[in-house]
C-alpha cells in the first residue's frame, strides 16, 4: 500500500538535531503505514549517514546521501523518491508534536476541491526540553510557501516545475517556488494543530563566521530571485533597492563590521553579558554581510 504522505527532510551537518526531528516523526498519531519519511543528506561530513543507517524506524524511512547541492537540489532529489499523494516539508531542525502529520492530512481532506499549501505554526525555541507553547510575534511568517513546515500535493509540485536548482546557495528558493505555486492558483491555509518547534542556538560569537557566510549567500541568491521575478514585491522583500543600500552604508559607516576591532567589541559585550547590545551589533553586522553579498552578485552580473 502506498503512503498518503511523504515527509521530506533535507539536511546538512545536523546529525544530532535531525535525529531528534526523526524521533518526533516516529511518534505520530497517524498510523505508520500512512506516511513515509525521506531524508536527503546533502553531503554532510558529521556522520549523519551512519546515524540514518543505524535507525530502526516504525514507519518507512528512506534516505539518500548526495554531493552537496544546496537545498533546492536536495529537495528535488527527495521529490523524485516520494510516493505519497501529499508532500510534507520539514526542516531538519524542527521537532514536531504527535498530531503533526494527522493535522496536515486533515487540512487537505477538509478542502478536497481546493489546491492547497498548508502551513503549520513554527515556534522558535532555544530549549527543546521545555519549549514555549505560544507563538511569539517573531514566529509569524507572511510567506506563501515556506519549507520549514508546509504540505502540498506532489502532483502540484511537479506541475509547477519543482525547485529551481539555480538556487545553489542559501536562501529564497522556497519563496521563489511559492510564487510559481500561487500563479497556478494554489491557496495557502493555516493549520494551527500542526505545530513544529524550530531549534535555534542561543546567539554566540562562535557562530558569527558561519552566519556571516550564510548571509552573503542569501545576498547572492536575492539577485537570482529578482532576475526570475523582476517585480516590485520581490525588490522590496529582498531589499534590492537603492534606499536600502544607502541605509546599509550609513549603518556600517567606514565598513566597521569588517574591522578586527568589531570582533573584539562583540566578544567584550558577550563576556560582560550585555545581551541586548550584543544582539543589536551582532545582527547589524550580519545585515551588512547580506548587502555585501548582493553587491558582489551585482558586480559579477555586470561583468558577465
Amino acid at each position: 500500500m502506498l503512503p498518503v504522505l511523504s515527509v521530506l527532510i533535507p539536511t546538512y551537518n545536523r546529525r544530532e538535531i535531525v535525529a531528534r526531528c526523526l524521533k518526533s516523526l516516529a511518534e505520530q498519531t497517524l498510523p505508520p503505514e500512512q506516511y513515509e519519511v525521506i531524508v536527503i543528506d546533502d553531503g554532510s561530513t558529521d556522520g549523519t549517514d551512519e546515524m540514518l543507517a543505524s535507525l530502526d524506524y516504525p514507519a518507512s524511512l528512506r534516505w539518500k546521501k548526495i554531493p552537496h547541492m544546496g537545498p533546492s537540489g536536495a529537495r528535488n532529489r527527495g521529490l523524485e523518491m516520494a510516493k505519497g499523494e501529499i508532500v510534507v516539508f520539514v526542516d531538519s531542525d524542527l521537532i514536531v508534536v504527535p498530531e503533526f502529520l494527522e493535522a496536515h492530512l486533515e487540512a487537505h481532506r477538509e478542502n478536497p476541491q481546493k489546491k492547497l499549501v498548508v502551513h503549520g505554526p513554527v515556534i522558535h525555541t532555544t530549549n527543546l526540553e521545555n519549549p514555549e507553547t505560544k507563538q511569539k510575534l517573531t514566529d509569524f511568517s507572511r510567506a506563501f510557501f515556506a519549507t520549514g513546515n508546509a504540505s502540498v500535493a506532489l502532483a502540484e509540485l511537479k506541475a509547477a516545475g519543482m525547485f529551481d536548482e539555480e538556487f545553489d546557495e542559501y536562501g529564497w528558493e522556497d519563496l521563489e517556488f511559492g510564487r510559481r505555486l500561487k500563479k497556478r492558483g494554489l491557496v495557502a491555509v493555516r493549520q494551527p494543530k500542526a505545530v513544529g518547534y524550530h531549534y535555534k542556538h542561543k546567539v554566540k560569537l562562535a557562530h558569527f563566521r558561519a552566519l556571516w557566510q550564510r548571509e552573503r549567500e542569501r545576498g547572492h541568491m536575492a539577485l537570482v530571485y529578482y532576475r526570475k521575478h523582476p517585480e516590485l514585491e520581490v525588490k522590496l522583500s529582498t531589499m534590492l533597492a537603492w534606499p536600502f543600500f544607502l541605509l546599509d552604508r550609513l549603518l556600517s559607516l567606514g565598513g566597521w563590521p569588517h574591522w578586527p576591532a568589531a570582533q573584539r567589541f562583540l566578544r567584550f559585550l558577550e563576556e560582560k553579558k550585555l545581551e541586548g547590545l550584543f544582539k543589536f551589533f551582532f545582527y547589524l553586522a550580519l545585515n551588512h554581510a547580506y548587502f555585501d553579498g548582493m553587491r558582489e552578485a551585482i558586480r559579477l552580473q555586470r561583468s558577465s
